[in-house]
């Protein structure tokens, strides 16, 4: 299975954190602190060491300037996704293969159980991912009232 490493983690999570990838997502793509990107989600609904779901994490991204850019694919996450924003699902498409076509901006990228930042064709995320998850969702950072970095 081939593997995309990240470029760069991004920001630092606190000690102790875990299933925090939409709190680095949010901080590495919009410039933030990750302290107040977690401040964010926690206000949101997110409880500590423990992922966020959709009806979380949307509103929050709506609310600080990311737009849906596309929705892919018919798996669980797009489905509901286009149900809940009314956006209709483009064909799949794999991260590898995303990533090729993206170019430059702040994206935040939704695939199965996780999500990752791009800025300007860098992945900032721990780890490694599969190049061939399948993208749920592309939000771009369209407008931003404040700029952190």
């Amino acid at each position: 299975m081939a593997l995309i490493k990240s470029d760069s983690k991004g920001v630092e999570r606190f000690e102790g954190e875990a299933n925090d990838c939409t709190v680095r997502a949010l901080a590495n793509a919009s410039g933030m602190p990750y302290k107040l990107a977690h401040k964010i989600m926690r206000k949101a609904g997110r409880e500590e060491r423990r992922g966020m779901h959709a009806d979380h994490w949307l509103p929050v991204l709506n609310r600080l300037g990311f737009t849906l850019e596309s929705i892919h694919g018919t798996t669980r996450g797009a489905k509901y996704l286009s149900y809940k924003t009314g956006k209709l699902a483009q064909p799949g498409i794999t991260l590898d293969n995303l990533l090729n076509r993206l170019g430059y901006g702040r994206f935040i990228i939704k695939i199965r159980g996780h999500v990752l930042a791009v800025v300007d064709g860098q992945v900032l995320d721990y780890g490694y991912n599969a190049a061939g998850s399948k993208v749920q969702a592309v939000f771009k950072l369209a407008k931003q009232a404040v700029t952190f970095n």
